[in-house]
């Protein structure tokens, strides 16, 4: 292969082709015409000499090299955004971007504590806010996120992430008001009777509290209402007899909005995650933009 054929633009495209499988997904992702994505999925084609994306019944497929290359991808370009952002950094000039993923609860408490420090400091840079229900550290691996807010642990690459902790919160239970527990001592027994939302934001198949149900004896816990996000938890508690267990932060500002009531959970419904941190991947380690946006996390939580 020849490099003088290679530009950083086609590698870019390439990258967006491997993720999305789809020509016409991945010219209305980075706003080139298809006809455009498609002369380069070609050049492409025979700068590696492999077809790359094979189409298949249910759409495309990644030939074995196409997925070899696209392991080698994101690594190569972090060291070229590295080596962009090395040449005299100045938050106050630069005109990054700093990617951001974090469930709405977590992400919420960052943003207030940050927000006015870094428009102040930073007026150029975009803070690119994810907070869609996904995998919670599917981003921060393959490269497209800088950080990650979240009260969850890796389970795999956990040499190669980072972190620091941001702040601890407790899950607390969410009623209405009006709800015939509002005022009541709660106890396992009680709660065992009531109705439950679940947010699965992972694709979770059961309640977050279930396991400690199961382990006291009580099963088949009531869940008609399931959330694939955030959204709505206000007003279906509000107009249902439907449990929400919640961070207390995040029940705080519902509570502030809506006829609400937290209450703390008996301790044997307690679950553990009471830490949030900041994860970031080796890759950023060093870059200069993310080094100075955890100092800004730094300094506005924990020198204020």
């Amino acid at each position: 292969m020849n490099i003088n054929q290679l530009d950083l633009n086609l590698l870019i495209i390439l990258k967006q082709l491997l993720e999305e499988k789809h020509v016409s997904n991945t010219a209305l992702t980075l706003g080139i015409s298809q006809p455009s994505i498609s002369r380069s999925l070609a050049k492409l084609r025979v700068i590696f000499d492999d077809p790359l994306l094979i189409r298949m019944s249910g759409g495309y497929e990644l030939t074995p090299k196409a997925e070899s290359i696209y392991h080698d991808l994101n690594s190569i370009l972090s060291n070229v955004e590295l080596l962009v952002n090395k040449q005299d950094f100045d938050p106050l000039t630069c005109e990054a971007t700093i990617k951001v993923f974090g469930l709405p609860p977590q992400m919420n408490l960052l943003v207030k504590a940050i927000i006015r420090a870094f428009r102040r400091e930073a007026p150029n840079m975009t803070l690119d806010i994810d907070t869609s229900p996904k995998p919670q550290f599917a981003d921060l691996l393959k490269g497209d996120v800088h950080f990650v807010v979240t009260g969850h642990q890796p389970s795999v690459a956990e040499d190669k992430l980072y972190r620091i902790p941001l702040f601890e919160r407790e899950f607390v239970l969410l009623m209405s008001k009006t709800h015939h527990l509002a005022n009541t001592q709660l106890t396992t027994s009680l709660l065992s009777q009531c109705h439950f939302g679940q947010i699965s934001v992972q694709g979770e198949k059961s309640l977050s509290i279930a396991p400690c149900f199961e382990a006291l004896g009580f099963d088949n816990i009531s869940t008609p209402i399931r959330l694939k996000n955030f959204d709505n938890i206000g007003t279906i508690t509000e107009h249902s007899d439907v449990i929400f267990y919640v961070p207390n932060h995040f029940a705080d500002e519902l509570c502030q909005h809506y006829p609400l009531i937290s209450r703390s959970a008996p301790n044997e419904l307690k679950i553990n995650q009471s830490q949030v941190c900041l994860y970031w991947h080796q890759r950023y380690h060093n870059d200069p933009v993310c080094k100075w946006f955890r100092s800004l996390i730094n300094e506005q939580l924990f020198n204020n």
